[in-house]
């Protein structure tokens, strides 16, 4: 297990496992996520493919490829009534696993597709979509809490995110923070980032209440500090919140996000996804599928 590598020592001072683990998770780590909703993973990439990762985005940003976080009519409004971007000092890509090698290879990783078949619970698991992260030095960044569950077109929470650091995260530096046990509590509205406020209750059961600080619930919270190179994994309803980045050096991180092969896709009658139905060649209750969620092959257990 990669619990028992050598450590080395990061240029922030960080010790992690000196080589990059390549098992399946065990039954106690199962056991683990299924109870808090979250996992540290270990070391999944090399410094050679951190590096390689960081100039991927780094291009990318280039060529003004960046997205918006949530629909321009969703942000607060600033100064002389100008909307204002919730997540303008966090550069967020979208999907580049469909026009860059380096990300498709990343994201067709066999390790990934089996330990996010493992907490899932099933036999395959499809691309949902990959997001390249970056926040900016001494930037606001702040992302309240929220879930991953509430922004995508799915009948079924059935999906997970495993999140890659490419650089040490610190508290300083704007780490996630995880609400231990709030999987359990079930599906909460969306929220705007960069406030909290809550929106799409119109499209959700009016059970579907907002998401509240996770102390006032009796919940703990977790930061998820990381050596660049080690990962988490988080249920698609686990909250979640990221503090600003107070350094003088970015905040990177790739995300991989994976789906149990036979989730149902509820499209533009859940959420305004990234892609429309049409687009993606499906239509309301269909199974998730195609070329813009291909299955992805899974390393075998050993």
């Amino acid at each position: 297990m990669f619990e028992r590598d050598p450590l080395v020592t990061t240029v922030s001072g960080f010790e992690r496992p000196g080589t990059v683990r390549n098992d399946a998770l065990s039954g106690e780590e199962i056991l683990q996520f299924t109870e808090n909703g979250f996992l540290r993973v270990g070391r999944v990439l090399s410094d050679e493919k951190l590096e390689q990762i960081r100039l991927e985005i780094a291009k990318f940003r280039k060529t003004g490829e960046e997205i918006d976080l949530l629909d321009l009519s969703q942000w607060e409004v600033g100064e002389g009534g100008v909307p204002q971007e919730p997540g303008k000092t966090v550069a967020f890509l979208f999907n580049l696993w469909r026009t860059s090698p380096v990300y498709r290879t990343l994201i067709m990783d066999e390790r990934f597709a089996l330990w996010s078949s493992q907490v899932l619970g099933c036999r395959d698991v499809r691309v949902l979509e990959d997001n390249a992260l970056s926040k900016d030095p001494l930037s606001g960044g702040e992302l309240k809490w929220h879930q991953d569950f509430s922004y995508w077109p799915l009948a079924q929470p059935n999906a997970v995110t495993l999140w890659i650091a490419l650089d040490d995260v610190t508290l300083e530096n704007g780490a996630m923070h995880m609400a231990v046990g709030s999987h359990l509590l079930g599906e909460r509205l969306p929220t705007v980032f960069g406030t909290g406020a809550s929106y799409f209750k119109d499209r959700r059961p009016k059970s579907v209440m907002p998401i509240v600080e996770p102390h006032s619930v009796g919940l703990d919270t977790e930061v998820m500090t990381l050596g660049a190179g080690e990962a988490t994994l988080h249920h698609s309803l686990t909250w979640h919140a990221s503090g600003p980045n107070n350094t003088n050096d970015p905040r990177r991180a790739a995300v991989c996000r994976y789906v149990a092969d036979g989730t149902i896709w509820l499209g533009e009658r859940r959420y305004e996804y990234n892609y429309s139905s049409s687009e993606v060649g499906l239509n309301l209750g269909d199974p998730i599928g195609g070329a813009y969620f291909p299955v992805v092959k899974k390393k075998e257990l050993v």
